[in-house]
């Protein structure tokens, strides 16, 4: 996969989220400037600052919720690469959603970037933490798999 495609689905992703109501122009202006923005502050460009979201927030287990014998137990599945965007995108804009200050929604995207890329914790990473620590809790019920 090239990497000119890999940002056109991350970027996409976010921009899907950021869609309400048909305000595509106004999801892409909030996404322009928040990667302006972070990339002013990193020095680095939006194609390497999505590249290291996902590899920070990348995971192939997520746990689901199966009905056994009128019993429901979560077992962990492994996940496809548009799942994986998914939840990367989504545990971002939990994270952001999560933040109460009152300042704009680029501000809160920023930083919460900021301290995904930088050695503070940001809530991002504690939902990814999370996720791991379901699976991990939760591997004797693999063989429920099928």
């Amino acid at each position: 996969m090239s990497k000119i495609s890999f940002k056109n689905h991350l970027y996409n992703k976010f921009l899907g989220f950021l869609n309400k109501k048909g305000g595509k122009i106004k999801a892409k202006k909030i996404l322009s400037d928040s990667f302006l923005v972070l990339s002013k502050k990193t020095g680095l460009s939006v194609r390497s600052i999505l590249l290291k979201i996902f590899l920070k927030l990348n995971t192939f287990v997520e746990v689901k919720r199966i009905r056994v014998r009128k019993r429901v137990t979560l077992v962990p599945f492994y996940i496809k690469y548009n799942r994986r965007l998914y939840l990367v995108v989504k545990w971002i804009m939990m994270a952001v959603k999560e933040d109460t200050r009152r300042i704009s929604f680029v501000n809160k995207f920023s930083n919460e970037i900021l301290q995904l890329l930088g050695k503070k914790a940001s809530k991002a990473l504690k939902f990814k933490e999370s996720n791991v620590s379901q699976v991990l809790l939760n591997r004797s019920n693999m063989h429920f798999r099928w």
